[in-house]
């Protein structure tokens, strides 16, 4: 219970930061680094792909419904449920290759939120534009996430501890 609420009060953290601060910030580029996009990554890397898939539908529901919102409502609910469910599917089957895993999904998130706005419709998602503003997307994101996923591994890694010496593993001499 603790750690659901826990993940709502992150997530809400999440949400504001970025239609606070990071959506405002005069970066190069045309582009912003996509907080929204982070945490359900991370997310779905710790608890999986339904969990994953849950929590980027809400989370994207959220991204549709605050303000600057300009878009077909549901639009960033599906990319974000899609890349939780991606990114937990794979966490699933190599649970070694989180950090491929981190950068495949920032890398291919921006494309298929392109995708997915031309199928509806949004006239903001034009393919002429995305060559221009994907690698500035692709960048801040990877750089946000390279701290990000640095810093979750650095506080949930186990700490390395000296390991005990068996006591009835050595031969012990007897007094004759």
């Amino acid at each position: 219970m603790l750690r659901a609420i826990t993940a709502v009060l992150l997530a809400g953290l999440i949400m504001i930061v970025q239609v606070s601060i990071v959506n405002r910030l005069p970066l190069p580029g045309g582009g912003a680094p996509d907080l929204v996009l982070l945490g359900v990554v991370m997310f779905a890397l710790a608890r999986g792909p339904v969990p994953g898939a849950a929590t980027g539908f809400a989370m994207g529901l959220a991204a549709d419904v605050l303000p600057p919102s300009a878009h077909v409502m549901g639009q960033y609910a599906l990319v974000f449920c899609l890349v939780g469910y991606a990114v937990g599917r794979a966490a699933e089957r190599a649970p070694g290759a989180s950090a491929v895993t981190v950068i495949v999904a920032v890398m291919v998130a921006p494309l298929l939120a392109a995708g997915v706005g031309g199928l509806l419709g949004d006239p903001r998602a034009d393919w002429h534009t995305l060559p221009r503003v994907w690698p500035a997307l692709v960048m801040y994101n990877l750089a946000v996430a390279a701290a990000v996923f640095w810093g979750v591994s650095r506080f949930s890694a186990r700490r390395h501890r000296r390991e005990a010496v068996p006591t009835g593993a050595y031969p012990v001499r007897r007094h004759v």
